[in-house]
């Protein structure tokens, strides 16, 4: 039940929008408060709803992820009141819900959808976080939105074992080789199991604990086929090796049939997946790269299969303004050279 489309009217950073998704490799890129989030986090909820069969909750779940002071405040702002509108449209069904600026929801489940499994993992890594976070989100005013809370719940399973265990470690199998050993739970603390004997996940490197929670979620069934990943800025304290070996990562995934969208700012990780794209394998992956910018109104978008059919692309339009100033102080220094002589 792949995510294929969603029309967004007067929510949040949006105006009017409508964005087409792939159900393999979706990539959000723009600057900042231009929605990537905001978008990532509303296709989430809905996903959420479905899955628990709690459509009627729906507005509860965009409070938990979005954390407004109150429901209503997720209309875009204008004059007067106004009435916020989303349709998302998947493989088998869609859902559809109206938001009034004063807090009125009315979800509309369309027609018949099967649910599917979705994983949110924030930009900020949560193996380290885990420990003691359940209870204290359950019984305190935390100011973490919804995605660390379900997704250390999700964190919280054991591995899986028998067939669906061995398949679930051949697919975390090339992640734990990057991390030098397994991702175990013991009490409420994670650890890597490594050759010489357990290390505690708090002295890893933050960039080796989001790949470690990426494992764990594989390993536990939580991310498992014919689900869905959203990952915000995968990037964050990652070197570029281990950038070049999560795109390895997600494409694995998506050949598993796990729908992926993620938003990122970084340079090698969308020029890697438009590569695959551009000069697809024996087992292609369906690749959309979603380009967010503002409008003249509220935040608009460009979409294309190809990451160089984007017009609006401010990763290169950043790269090419750092090569042009390159160019331009090495020509002045050597012009200064040349008078000195």
């Amino acid at each position: 039940m792949p995510l294929k489309r969603l029309e967004i009217s007067k929510f949040t950073a949006f105006e009017s929008l409508e964005v087409q998704f792939s159900p393999g490799i979706n990539v959000i890129i723009g600057p900042n408060s231009t929605g990537k989030s905001h978008l990532m986090k509303l296709a989430y909820a809905l996903h959420r709803a479905l899955e628990v069969g709690q459509v009627e909750d729906l507005g509860l779940r965009l409070e938990g992820l979005f954390r407004p002071d109150s429901l209503g405040r997720l209309v875009r702002r204008a004059l007067g009141r106004r009435t916020a509108k989303v349709h998302a449209e998947f493989d088998e069904g869609a859902l559809t819900f109206k938001l009034s600026s004063l807090g009125k929801m009315t979800p509309e489940l369309s027609r018949h959808t099967e649910p599917q499994k979705a994983v949110f993992l924030p930009s900020r890594e949560l193996l380290a976080m885990y420990e003691g976070f359940i209870q204290a989100y359950e019984n305190r005013e935390l100011s973490f939105d919804e995605t660390y809370f379900d997704g250390c719940k999700a964190l919280s399973g054991v591995a899986l074992r028998g067939p669906r265990g061995a398949q679930a470690a051949s697919l975390a199998e090339p992640i734990y080789e990057a991390l030098g050993g397994r991702v175990v739970l013991a009490g409420n603390r994670f650890y890597v199991q490594q050759a010489d004997g357990q290390l505690e996940a708090h002295l890893l490197s933050e960039g080796l604990r989001k790949i470690g929670s990426l494992a764990h979620l594989i390993a536990n069934g939580s991310l498992r086929e014919n689900g869905v990943l959203f990952w915000d800025e995968p990037e964050a304290n990652l070197n570029p090796q281990l950038v070049s070996q999560v795109v390895d990562f997600l494409l694995a995934l998506a050949r598993r049939d796990v729908q992926i969208v993620l938003s990122t700012h970084d340079h090698l990780l969308t020029r890697r997946l438009s590569l695959v794209a551009q000069y697809p394998h024996e087992q292609p992956v369906g690749m959309r790269f979603i380009s967010l910018f503002r409008g003249e109104v509220g935040s608009s978008v460009e979409e294309a299969n190809l990451l160089s059919e984007l017009e609006h692309n401010p990763i290169l339009d950043e790269f090419a303004r750092f090569y042009e100033d390159e160019q331009a102080a090495a020509a002045e220094d050597l012009e200064r050279t040349l008078e000195e002589k």
